[in-house]
């Protein structure tokens, strides 16, 4: 890429601050790493299952009790989320876009899943707003995290426009979060995400429907991610299926 590059392990520092989402470790992957993206349906079918078998016995449940899609969409929906903080929260603080192609995460780690990026530096977006959403939707949206998507609809019957309302929820999720650690950034995130929102990656996935108590912006998806059909589960905050 040709433009102005700006050192990332400074902005992995300080993003990585706001909560362990934003977390981005700078360090070569390991054997056995893999991009999320290009992962393939058989390392992320077994990650489903991982999260089957964690998700049935808090509630007194096997994991051959969760349902397949479900597991996916948990997945599914937390993975969006650790690659879209820090991308989000990169480009709103330092005014750089991390290359989410190049994330890397360990599919036989147990725990919270952790992300790396050998990444050194990375590009200064110039263009304002604007421009900033073209690369997020491209890069990201309609790269990294449309892969991900494809591989899982087509191991499994989870609906892709599920995923898409996930991916919004992340977003949306994201922004509150960071609005949340700094103030002075949130009506920049929320434009930002309601941006996102009306482009072809997203359009029709949701949308801010108010503000809450503290002034922040209240997300609001069409679809739902059927968190209610896990033993235990109810409906998320911003959950199509809530009155």
């Amino acid at each position: 890429m040709g433009g102005v590059r700006v050192p990332v392990r400074p902005v992995l520092e300080d993003v990585g601050r706001i909560n362990a989402l934003f977390a981005l470790e700078e360090e070569p992957p390991g054997p056995g790493w893999v991009s999320p993206g290009g992962a393939g349906r058989q390392v992320l079918a077994t990650e489903v299952e991982r999260v089957r078998a964690r998700s049935g016995p808090p509630a007194g449940h096997t994991g051959e009790e969760v349902e397949w899609r479900v597991a996916a969409s948990l997945f599914q929906q937390g993975l969006a989320t650790r690659i879209l903080s820090p991308v989000l929260a990169a480009a709103l603080c330092h005014g750089v876009l991390l290359d989410a192609a190049r994330f890397r995460w360990d599919p036989h780690r147990e725990g919270p899943l952790v992300l790396r990026t050998s990444q050194e530096t990375a590009e200064a977006v110039v263009g304002g707003p604007r421009r900033t959403a073209d690369r997020i939707e491209a890069a990201v949206l309609l790269g990294v995290l449309t892969g991900v998507a494809r591989s899982l609809s087509g191991t499994g019957r989870v609906a892709p426009g599920l995923l898409r309302g996930n991916t919004a929820s992340a977003l949306a999720g994201a922004a509150r979060s960071l609005g949340a650690a700094r103030p002075e950034r949130r009506a920049e995130a929320e434009a930002l995400v309601g941006d996102l929102l009306g482009r072809t990656a997203l359009k029709g996935t949701g949308g801010y429907a108010g503000t809450d108590a503290g002034g922040a912006g209240v997300f609001r998806r069409t679809t739902c991610c059927l968190y209610y059909r896990l033993p235990g589960g109810g409906y998320c905050g911003d959950c199509a299926l809530r009155p």
